[in-house]
């Protein structure tokens, strides 16, 4: 490598470095910071267009105006109060809330579900808001940017573009997720900005308690979400820890608000919602994109990885199906939309023909490809639009196989009906409800009223927070959950 390109990179990597340095608004130490304020608020812009193109914001604006409202109780009192917080639910059904750097953040539905009031709400939003405060995900990103850069000198220094490629997507790997120092400067930050907006700091541990004892009923699905935190019995401790120190033992005055969160929630959407679609046996509905498939018997039906979609596998798992929902700015014709895919993806059709489906017009088309092992595949995609969404209907087998399943593909093909707004909107939501404890109810009793069964007696304790007692308080709001059926 010549001596100018060397030079070059070293004056990139002084750039980079060297370029400011800033006062974190939580520790008060200076750092480097490559983005300003204003940056920041950018990059939070563009990161929630992107969420919501993902998840979708949850349609209920009393809700919404809620969340935001105890959210902005914390913004008022957090390190950064210049800037512009911007709180609110996402349609998802995973138990999980996340930051932006700008001061967008969000909780899922699902979590909202397992709160047993407000103080708790606002600690989910506190630690949130912690991030923020403290750059966590500014800092996450730089660190990203640098370790990249670095990786481009390595390649310029080596010209092996090939070497930095690879290492690009193991780091990318590697910085996901916040380290768990953050996350304890998160906690102790959602505890301090709790008590300073008036709420009883001891619900933050509460909290974690439900997620302990999710962990236990659920432990993949906790694991997967809070991997990177730090282990929930630690965050139980250190958070009660701080919440005796910050009250000194007296917390008389200090909100809960267990019946005001409780009543924001009756109807609210539980288990799958609009987006994730309804798998009954092997047919799959989708009442957001509005559109329904029927996939073989015995084939294994599940949600896919991203909004909407839906893939099946047949026992050997040679034959693959998928239909994958795309929406745009602008409306497709199939053969646009086939253009677009081929265009991302590098795929190099080889037969294509329109064909109708439903008296739908659409475009088929066969592409040869590698699996990731190196083996040879054949594809068939069919390519529909209504208006500004596209549907990618994939069929995929290894390419000896393909002709032996080509009928049963087709049958997947052929299957594939758009619904009308009417039909969509037949497609079952689930929903939570809401019910005020009368003189004489009992754990059983009310069992009994919704399920009509009282067997599901402690369940109503569980999923209330009411474990330690023998009956409920009257006058005390409590959630019921939907009996929702397994394939849903």
């Amino acid at each position: 490598m010549s001596i100018i390109k060397r030079a070059c990179f070293v004056i990139l990597l002084l750039a980079f470095f060297t370029t400011s340095c800033a006062v974190n608004p939580v520790t008060q130490k200076r750092e480097v910071m490559l983005f300003s304020d204003q940056d920041e608020i950018k990059m939070g812009k563009e990161g929630n267009d992107a969420v919501l193109i993902q998840f979708g914001q949850y349609d209920d604006s009393s809700l919404q105006r809620y969340i935001d409202q105890v959210g902005q109780n914390i913004a008022r009192v957090s390190h950064r109060k210049d800037l512009s917080y911007h709180y609110m639910a996402v349609d998802s059904a995973v138990l999980n809330a996340f930051a932006l750097p700008g001061g967008y953040i969000y909780i899922n539905r699902g979590l909202l579900a397992y709160l047993n009031n407000e103080a708790q709400l606002a600690s989910v939003l506190g630690h949130e808001t912690g991030h923020v405060a403290a750059r966590h995900g500014v800092k996450k990103y730089q660190k990203a940017m640098g370790a990249q850069l670095i990786l481009v000198g390595v390649s310029v220094a080596t010209d092996s573009q090939g070497l930095a490629l690879g290492s690009n997507l193991l780091l990318n790997a590697i910085l996901q997720g916040y380290s768990r120092k953050d996350e304890n400067q998160s906690d102790e930050l959602g505890d301090l900005y709790l008590y300073k907006a008036g709420y009883n700091p001891m619900e933050m541990p509460e909290f974690f308690k439900i997620l302990e004892r999710m962990e236990k009923q659920s432990p993949n699905l906790i694991e997967q979400l809070f991997a990177s935190h730090p282990p929930t019995p630690d965050r139980v401790e250190k958070t009660e820890a701080y919440a005796r120190e910050l009250t000194k033992g007296k917390t008389e005055g200090l909100a809960v608000e267990h019946n005001r969160y409780i009543s924001q929630l009756d109807g609210l959407v539980f288990g799958p919602g609009e987006r994730d679609g309804v798998i009954d046996v092997n047919r799959y509905q989708n009442r957001y994109f509005r559109y329904q498939v029927q996939m073989p018997e015995k084939w294994k039906v599940q949600r896919g990885d991203t909004a909407g979609s839906v893939v099946a596998q047949d026992p050997s798992k040679r034959y693959l199906a998928q239909i994958i929902p795309l929406e745009s700015k602008e409306e497709l014709t199939p053969r646009e939309l086939a253009a677009k895919v081929e265009q991302d993806s590098g795929l190099q059709p080889y037969n294509a023909a329109w064909i109708t489906i439903e008296g739908l017009r659409a475009y088929r088309v066969d592409y040869r490809a590698q699996s990731q092992s190196g083996g040879a595949l054949r594809l068939r995609i069919v390519y529909i639009t209504r208006e500004k969404t596209g549907f990618i209907v994939a069929t995929i087998a290894p390419l000896q196989a393909f002709a032996s399943g080509e009928r049963t593909f087709n049958t997947v093909i052929f299957s594939f009906r758009l619904l009308s707004s009417q039909e969509a909107a037949k497609i079952p939501l689930h929903r939570l409800k809401v019910y005020m404890v009368k003189s004489g109810d009992t754990f059983s009793s009310i069992s009994d009223r919704f399920y009509h069964t009282n067997k599901y007696a402690d369940d109503i304790k569980q999923f209330n927070g009411l474990d330690e007692l023998k009956a409920p308080p009257v006058g005390t709001l409590i959630k019921i959950k939907p009996l929702i059926p397994q394939d849903s």
